[in-house]
């Protein structure tokens, strides 16, 4: 099983950066646990060294490295990750004006997205904007590389994401495709499509009784299938004028145009989420309760960042002790 995670981000104001850091040292984290569980596969020039066994079914993403020093005999490190990768790209716009065009190392020429590995980050050529920036950023990323994975994770920079609690949710999913009942629970009249996240209701202009469901852009998560349906939508529309009342609507922010296009037709299951308020809330009983998900964006981001480093430290803490129960560490 493999998992986009996209990450809508931006080089300006500075605490966005900071943000930007957070979830770089929970990625490292994660994949580091990985790589030195012996339980991985090495490609891309990246090289088992003695004392770590290489197994099929999940594969190092470029640039990691696995090491040496786990014990043999020793058990594995969370079952979960064993057969599932996750990779993290950031999102940015890059104007026109400073436009390169093409795939950093040794890519194909593109006109509408760049990527840059080394800095994991997908470009996405236009001015950063609210509307409709963030949703053409979505959109691009999603149709540059989305279908390539089995599900899709979108989210911000102000959230933190418990990599793999989000793996033990996909993987729920997959199993529950097993099941008739939880089929018709969670998928209604398609059962190979899912739209998930934390619900929200936009008004609908001039109908006050009315509202459009969507997955907050906090976090939402897309199946295959709802990806692909998604594009295809998307491709559909562009081939012809869009108008005001086009499912796929410019003029609403992006998660509320994208739950305006899904629900209808598929739904929502709702995912708790975790809202960080106080920076006191026990970040391990969150993760017991299945809730992977950890918005911390507070207002004017004033305690955003120490919100953020808060459910990391929980994060690793809870990580470090369960190694140590293993005697693994």
């Amino acid at each position: 099983m493999r998992i986009l995670v996209l990450v809508i981000a931006s080089d300006s104001p500075a605490h966005y950066v900071e943000m930007q850091k957070v979830w770089v040292r929970r990625y490292m984290t994660y994949r580091h646990v990985r790589c030195t569980s012996g339980h991985v596969r090495c490609t891309s020039g990246v090289r088992c060294t003695s004392g770590v066994r290489c197994t099929s079914g999940v594969r190092c993403t470029s640039g990691v490295r696995c090491t040496s020093g786990r014990r043999a005999g020793a058990p594995p490190v969370l079952p979960s990750v064993l057969h599932s990768v996750v990779d993290v790209w950031f999102v940015k716009a890059k104007p026109a004006r400073l436009w390169v065009g093409d795939i950093a190392n040794d890519g194909p020429l593109s006109d509408t997205v760049e990527f840059d590995r080394d800095a994991m980050t997908i470009y996405v050529k236009g001015e950063e904007t609210y509307i409709p920036g963030i949703l053409n950023k979505t959109i691009e990323a999603i149709r540059a590389i989305g279908l390539d994975y089995d599900f899709v994770w979108r989210t911000n920079l102000s959230s933190v994401l418990d990599f793999d609690g989000l793996i033990r949710y996909c993987n729920s999913v997959q199993m529950s495709r097993h099941s008739v009942h939880k089929h018709d629970v969670l998928y209604g009249s398609n059962k190979k499509v899912l739209y998930a996240g934390y619900i929200g209701l936009a008004p609908i202009e001039a109908e006050f009784d009315s509202h459009i469901r969507f997955a907050s852009g906090s976090g939402f998560l897309l199946s295959r299938e709802a990806v692909q349906y998604l594009l295809d939508k998307v491709t559909l529309l562009s081939e012809t004028s869009l108008s005001e009342t086009s499912l796929l609507r410019r003029d609403l922010i992006d998660d509320v145009a994208i739950g305006a296009l899904l629900e209808p037709q598929f739904g929502i299951v709702h995912l708790d989420r975790c809202r960080m308020k106080t920076g006191d809330e026990n970040i391990s009983r969150m993760v017991e309760l299945g809730i992977f998900h950890f918005r911390c964006e507070t207002y004017q981001h004033e305690r955003t960042v120490e919100f953020m480093n808060k459910v990391d430290l929980g994060l690793s803490q809870r990580l470090t002790e369960w190694l140590s129960d293993q005697r693994i560490i």
